[in-house]
Order: structure tokens, then C-alpha cells, then sequence
């Protein structure tokens, strides 16, 4: 059983091969504890999107974190981890940029 994509769809697929995202460690400016910086290249319209993939990504990986400043931030050293995630979710390797 086959289902015809909606054009919204597509446009979804599109999207998650076109999106990039850079992915680093920085020091927490509050706690001062080290955190998984996940960054979309282009800033998203869409925080309802980004919150949604925080919450998958934060599942994933077993860690708690947030949507700060239109970047998803994951407590830890998780740089490996979410990008391994992010490919599984259907975004391309090539576009996520581990620093």
C-alpha cells in the first residue's frame, strides 16, 4: 500500500536534505558545565520544529537540554551522538558540521 506524497511532504523532505547544521561544544554561559551546541545554519521560522527535534534529540541520547536563542542545547559532551542522531532522522551527513 502506497500513499501519493502532499506537496507538503515533499517540501518537508526537501527541507530536512537541505538543512544544515553546525554542531559544537561550548562552555554553558550560566553553569559553566559543558554543552552540546546544536545550530541550525539558517535561523528556523519554525521554534515549534526546532523544540520538536530538541525533544527527539534529547531522547536519543538520554540528556536533558533546551531551545536557547533559536540553538538546541544538550547538557554533555554529545557531539558524536547527535550527529549520528540527526543522520537517522533523515538528515544528510554532509550538512552537519561537528567543531
Amino acid at each position: 500500500m502506497s500513499e501519493d506524497l502532499t506537496f507538503e511532504d515533499i517540501l518537508k523532505h526537501i527541507d530536512k536534505e537541505s538543512e544544515h547544521f553546525v554542531v559544537r561544544l561550548e562552555k554553558h554561559h550560566g553553569s559553566g558545565r559543558e554543552v552540546t551546541i546544536i545550530e541550525p545554519h539558517r535561523a528556523t521560522k519554525d521554534e515549534a520544529w526546532l523544540r520538536d527535534l530538541a525533544r527527539q534529540l534529547k531522547e536519543a541520547v538520554g540528556t536533558g537540554g533546551d531551545v536557547e536563542n533559536g540553538r538546541i542545547v544538550l547538557h554533555g559532551d554529545l557531539r558524536d551522538k547527535a550527529l549520528s542522531e540527526l543522520v537517522k532522522l533523515g538528515f544528510s551527513e554532509e550538512n552537519v558540521e561537528v567543531i
